[in-house]
């Protein structure tokens, strides 16, 4: 169905529980469709309703926000993320070494663009125009995700108690969510950056990611985190 055509009768009339996910399916891959193009601010609701070929009504059958639609996806993301960092972690040849744990964490995020840019906007547009049940169930999907990650950390640096490494995920993450704007700045600001009067303005965000997460790391392998259950 192209942009422009109208919803039909099988998209109005929608009942069985199949039918339905096979319309939130194709709801959210329309909305992926942009995010990867133009990011999250070009997944507005109704360019999600256009691309998907249905009107904006009918995404609210669905949906209760394009947040929620943005919210589903950055979940699935965050969650395949996890477990490939999982993967990674178990594997890693020299439990205790920080700065092959701060490398292997950075390529855990390789290729993962549409994960950092709905992470950047994770607390001022995701977490938005949702209702209390529906935050409170992202919010058990988020804890679940750092819960299965903590204990793999602490098998990969044995020095680390899981409060450690409960703070190491907090705090990257926090950073993470701030970096990727600067790392991905406008066409304009893009085009100035790459003078060499401003070079030392420029910032990739890997190199940092990797950077900020030793630091981070052998930071706290001399602090006691707080005693706080992971989020």
């Amino acid at each position: 169905m192209s942009e422009m055509e109208e919803p039909t009768e099988s998209w109005r009339r929608a009942r069985k529980p199949e039918q339905i996910e096979m319309r939130r399916a194709s709801i959210l891959a329309a909305a992926v469709q942009l995010v990867d193009k133009g990011g999250a601010e070009a997944a507005g609701l109704s360019a999600i309703a256009r691309t998907a070929g249905l009107s904006k009504a009918n995404l609210y059958r669905y949906f209760e926000s394009r947040e929620a639609i943005l919210l589903s996806i950055f979940m699935e993301e965050l969650d395949q993320w996890s477990f490939a960092l999982v993967e990674a972690l178990d594997g890693i040849s020299e439990p205790g070494d920080v700065s092959c744990v701060a490398q292997l964490y950075t390529d855990s995020f390789s290729g993962r663009e549409r994960l950092s840019e709905l992470m950047s906007v994770f607390a001022p547009v995701l977490e938005r125009n949702l209702t209390v049940q529906s935050v409170e169930s992202e919010k058990h999907e988020l804890r679940s995700c750092f819960v299965r990650l903590v204990p793999v950390l602490c098998g990969a640096l044995p020095q680390f108690s899981k409060a450690q490494a409960n703070e190491f995920l907090i705090m990257q993450t926090i950073f993470q969510m701030g970096l990727w704007p600067h790392t991905n700045p406008s066409p304009e600001v893009d085009e100035v950056l790459s003078r060499e009067t401003f070079a030392d303005l420029r910032m990739n965000f890997e190199e940092r990611v990797r950077w900020h997460a030793l630091i981070l790391l052998r930071g706290l392998e001399t602090v006691e985190a707080p005693r706080v259950r992971p989020i």
